[in-house]
């Protein structure tokens, strides 16, 4: 392709919203009269926001690509949860295709390409830079998690044919990027608007933000790119996260539900942060949780009421959840003991998901009383995970005393008692508590868990179960790459593993 994205001038004619992204729209402005002053970065800061969230958080084909939910009917997940792509998805498909992140990359780019043409003070000279490299870093790190090696373009006007950069180069640049991005900000609890106002959404970038985006990242070079040594750094990350005081777990499960989820909330890290907006708002049908939930959550619906595509039967929540203490068999599935008895000819055997417990929805027209959207935030990081992946890394490295620390301290608050079994089974136990508190939660969790912890074949189902090494090794874990980023571009190569099974353009 002779360019990886088009360059887009900003548009400031967006609507807005009332916290830190609001911005007042301009008319007539060109590439040669922009960034000038703080006005400007303030509109370009917005505009990569609305970006972000719109084409990657609202994109309903991220949630596609979540190869790892533990659901017994996977519908539309069938063939990514099996690796087998070719049945589903075609070359076009928007799913293997890196279009929206390159867009949300290249807004980034035009801030930091730009932001020393204007009159800033430092401080809104930090905050602007500091967004742009938080985000652009961190949507660096996701497509290197789905693709591996891609394209590292650090400038918005570096077009023309592109080959890929190895995964690890990228994420070296998604490092020296955070940790400038660190000394630019404070963290969550001091950030500001230019105009002073605090900042409550967190989706805007603190160093909070980049440390845990680093602790993640550490964590995912140490174990696929096979540098152990990492892992230290990971849990010095955790530590900045876990002792920054702008952060606070919720007391129970119930809170999780009713004030976690929704957005915005003291145990919340980095969310894509939707507002009750025609363009802002994400349909409900976006989320993972609107493919799973229905009774009791939807509106107008009835225990026997077809649900979508994942269903979930109670023997696997069961095996998930097995202590009947736990706090999250009954805040994530609705009644889950008593309907368990409900007859079969309107369960289907199956629980009822209700994780996402608040909804909007339409107040007149055809669809009065119909569900809308739920009121929640896509949650990318909150401290429960910070804390669990401090313990996955301590277990790693031999501190299982301070793994147990941490493993409990989210067991505990979920009504379970202190984990009782041995430091050799502590590695998967930290990872079965991962996946019982971010159950439909976030992009991708539990299969980059499984990516990262080795145990995608014991984990995940279908053709995850028969890959040899070398499938690995050619990158049977990655997406392919779609075909809009061969158009007019000799230098791209499609994955070994996937090229083999029918991704040739």
């Amino acid at each position: 392709m002779k360019r990886i994205y088009v360059f887009i001038l900003l548009a400031l004619s967006l609507s807005s919203c009332d916290d830190f992204l609001t911005v007042e729209s301009d008319t007539g402005v060109t590439s040669l009269n922009y960034w000038k002053n703080a006005s400007d970065l303030n509109a370009a800061n917005y505009g990569l926001h609305q970006t972000f969230r719109y084409n990657i958080g609202r994109n309903v084909s991220a949630q596609y690509r979540d190869r790892g939910q533990p659901f017994d009917v996977l519908g539309i997940w069938t063939n990514p949860s099996n690796n087998d792509l070719s049945r589903g998805w075609t070359p076009t498909h928007a799913c293997i295709n890196w279009n929206n992140e390159y867009k949300v990359i290249n807004e980034a780019n035009l801030i930091l390409d730009n932001i020393d043409r204007a009159a800033l003070t430092s401080e809104q000279y930090n905050f602007f830079r500091g967004q742009a490299l938080g985000i652009r870093a961190y949507v660096y790190f996701y497509m290197l998690q789905n693709w591996g090696d891609v394209p590292l373009i650090v400038h918005a006007e570096d077009v023309g044919m592109k080959s890929r950069t190895a995964w690890q180069k990228v994420a070296e640049r998604c490092i020296v990027d955070l940790r400038e991005a660190i000394t630019l900000l404070p963290v969550a609890d001091e950030l500001k608007d230019i105009e002073e106002n605090p900042i409550t959404s967190k989706q805007a970038v603190s160093s909070g933000t980049c440390h845990a985006i680093l602790a993640h990242l550490y964590a995912w070079k140490a174990a696929v790119n096979k540098e152990p040594e990492l892992l230290k750094l990971a849990i010095l990350e955790c530590d900045s996260v876990i002792s920054d005081n702008s952060y606070q777990l919720a007391g129970h499960m119930k809170e999780v539900c009713e004030k976690v989820i929704p957005g915005n909330s003291r145990e919340g890290i980095f969310e894509y942060d939707f507002e009750n907006s025609e363009y802002d708002l994400k349909g409900w049908g976006a989320y993972l949780a609107g493919f799973c939930q229905w009774w009791p959550i939807v509106p107008l619906t009835t225990p026997s009421t077809a649900r979508r595509g994942l269903l979930i039967s109670n023997s696997t929540v069961y095996k998930m959840f097995p202590d009947p203490e736990d706090q999250r068999r009954e805040e994530y599935f609705y009644k889950l003991d008593s309907m368990a008895k409900v007859s079969t000819t309107i369960t289907k055997g199956n629980a009822y998901v209700q994780k996402y417990q608040q909804v909007i929805t339409y107040e007149s027209g055809n669809q009065k009383g119909q569900i809308k959207s739920y009121i929640a935030n896509e949650i990318i990081i909150r401290l429960a995970d910070i804390i669990l992946l401090r313990a996955e890394c301590k277990a790693r490295v031999g501190d299982h005393g301070g793994a147990r620390i941490d493993l409990n301290r989210i067991r505990n608050r979920a009504g379970v008692k202190d984990y009782a079994g041995t430091d050799v089974d502590l590695q998967d136990e930290i990872q079965d508590e991962r996946e019982r508190e971010f159950f439909v939660e976030g992009f991708s969790t539990r299969y980059f868990d499984c990516v990262r912890n080795g145990n995608y074949r014991e984990r995940l189902k279908g053709k995850f179960k028969t890959l040899t090494e070398q499938d690995v090794k050619d990158g049977a874990l990655f997406l392919p790459v779609g075909k809009m980023a061969f158009y007019d571009n000799t230098l791209m190569l499609q994955t070994p593993y996937w090229k083999r099974n029918g991704y040739t353009y």
